[in-house]
């Protein structure tokens, strides 16, 4: 008997052991999804309606995020254009925001051609600029100037900033990026990257989000 109840014991203690097992595996946090869309208040939640799909999600945010949404809101009471991530429940249609990328009253929508190519988009005011980074190289944009296409080389720095340069065809172009909260000084939107743009002679202020080729 005593034999029995040693036995009978390691059975227990196995079976609890994966349910332990089970219960950490099945807890395991998904991976961050990235949407964009359509952004709006009810009066009690914001939802979001991304691009590829007809319906809306309940959002949960940082308090944070909160006012600052409702403080663009005021400006747009049609709704906003957002680019956020975080955890999706899509039984319960319910979307954890962890990261704003951008939030915008005008400007790039679902429509937008050019971000599934893109690593960044970056871009300034006073003189105008803005800065397509692409693997394949920079399309740098200015006011009554014609684009150019450069190569480039990144830089990865501490903090989570990095830097891009290039001096090819005689041209001096470095941009460097720091995930800080930036509001474009024209149109009020809001990105999770702030930027500043050393072009020739010129040291130009700017705000940035990754493309969709980089998260």
């Amino acid at each position: 008997m005593r034999h029995l109840r040693i036995i009978s014991l390691v059975l227990l203690a196995l079976a609890l052991s994966a349910c332990q097992s089970f219960t950490a595996s099945s807890a395991i946090t998904q991976p961050a999804l990235r949407l964009q869309g359509n952004l709006t208040h009810n009066g009690e939640n914001w939802l979001l309606q991304p691009c590829t799909v007809q319906e809306n999600y309940t959002l949960e945010l940082p308090t944070a995020l909160d006012d600052e949404f409702k403080s663009l809101l005021a400006e747009s009471p049609n709704g906003l254009f957002a680019d956020l991530s975080g955890q999706l429940d899509n039984e319960q249609k319910h979307f954890s925001v962890s990261q704003r990328y951008r939030v915008q009253i005008e400007g790039y929508n679902c429509n937008d051609p050019d971000f599934e190519r893109l690593l960044l988009r970056a871009s300034g005011n006073e003189p105008f600029w803005s800065i397509l980074q692409t693997p394949r190289g920079l399309i740098f944009n200015q006011i009554d100037q014609p684009t150019i296409a450069l190569p480039y080389i990144e830089e990865q720095l501490p903090d989570g900033r990095f830097h891009i340069s290039t001096q090819a065809n005689n041209q001096n172009l470095q941009l460097w990026i720091t995930p800080q909260r930036c509001t474009d000084s024209m149109s009020g939107s809001i990105y999770h990257l702030n930027t500043q743009l050393q072009w020739n002679q010129q040291t130009l202020q700017g705000c940035a989000a990754f493309g969709a080729l980089r998260d």
